[in-house]
């Protein structure tokens, strides 16, 4: 009974000391939170991740510019890492984001470095305690991109910002049967308001594992994905089209047939030459002939056929035979009839030959 006593005697003089503590930390003005018992639990929670996103490679925070959709994970770490607080903060549609206890702070337009460098300006400039902040983009915004022509579902889509072309197409429903995956133009108007053209080669971005080739959209953007025969006709010329006429009203396939490992028709493409449509093709089997590959052509309303060594051009590096491709060409390459495989498979030909052979003659 005496110690129940002794402790109730200890407890009531401790209380008012912890009451007097809480009421001169409540009075200090410290960082955002001018009352420690304020603080909502989830903002000392850690910044949410989000799993909706796959992305290709991280965001580059110098170029990636901040707009309205912009989830951000912003998180400071007060003193001598006592205290941390945390807010996830979406970027509204005028561009600005409502910090708790300081109010609106305008960051569209902004870089993420930019967004960092003003974000802690503005918590100096309101608080004197000490603090660290570091500002990550938990989940990009989406943007508004148009597409028309050769999509499965044309008009207005809502994509990531810093898709691909790809990407956007995809997210369409792909291409219609006949779309060009060579000339996929980009239409996108700069600060000035001034038209731009881009082109994005999807072929040439994948055969040669040339992802720049698949271009990067941003907001506003109108992505075309014209007819492979391209029978529109445009003044226009894509920025970087090597001077090629959007919609340019010619012949634009080149067939490959043969012994290829991937025969069909193929998109012309303007100063490319015999051997590079054998390659677009997949390559020449191991049954192939290269040393009699033939090109024909239609001139004056009449097929011309002309015969070339491709191997000489391949292995040999003799390029000056190597022909330029017109739209409208025909490329064949023929096969060996008496190609074997392996040796043990010429053996086994032969000896069933004979045996039937033998069996004919004896009956």
């Amino acid at each position: 009974m005496k110690k129940y006593i002794a402790i109730m005697i200890i407890l009531s003089l401790v209380t008012p000391v912890l009451g007097a503590d809480i009421n001169a930390l409540n009075a200090m003005n410290t960082l955002n939170l001018p009352s420690i018992q304020s603080i909502n639990a989830s903002e000392t929670e850690l910044p949410q991740q989000t799993q909706e996103m796959v992305m290709e490679s991280p965001i580059d925070p110098d170029s990636y510019r901040i707009g309205p959709g912009d989830i951000l994970a912003i998180h400071i770490i007060v003193g001598d890492s006592a205290l941390t607080v945390n807010h996830n903060l979406t970027v509204g549609a005028d561009g600005k984001i409502f910090f708790p206890k300081i109010g609106e702070i305008a960051l569209s337009g902004l870089s993420l470095s930019e967004a960092k460098q003003k974000l802690q300006s503005s918590i100096q400039s309101s608080y004197r305690e000490t603090f660290k902040l570091s500002l990550l983009l938990n989940q990009p915004k989406k943007v508004k991109i148009y597409l028309s022509g050769m999509v499965l579902k044309p008009g207005p889509i809502a994509v990531y910002d810093n898709s691909r072309v790809s990407e956007v197409i995809a997210a369409a429903g792909g291409t219609v049967s006949g779309a060009s995956n060579r000339y996929v133009y980009i239409k996108r108007f700069n600060a000035a308001g001034t038209e731009q053209v881009i082109m994005a080669d999807l072929f040439e971005a994948y055969r040669s594992r040339d992802i720049s080739k698949d271009i990067r959209v941003q907001a506003g953007d109108i992505v075309e994905v014209p007819d492979a025969a391209n029978e529109r006709i445009s003044q226009d010329k894509a920025a970087n089209g090597a001077g090629k006429l959007l919609f340019e009203g010619k012949e634009t396939f080149v067939y490959v047939y043969g012994e290829v490992n991937r025969s069909g028709r193929f998109e012309y493409v303007p100063g490319r030459r015999v051997s590079d449509y054998i390659s677009y093709a997949g390559g020449p089997t191991s049954k192939a002939l290269l040393g009699s590959v033939s090109l024909t052509r239609q001139e004056n309303g009449q097929a011309k056929r002309y015969n070339l060594n491709v191997s000489d051009i391949l292995y040999n590096g003799n390029s000056k035979n190597d022909v330029e491709v017109l739209g409208g060409d025909v490329i064949n390459v023929p096969g060996n009839f008496f190609y074997f495989s392996d040796f043990a498979g010429f053996v086994n030909t032969i000896l069933l030959g004979l045996t039937l052979y033998s069996t004919v003659t004896k009956k």
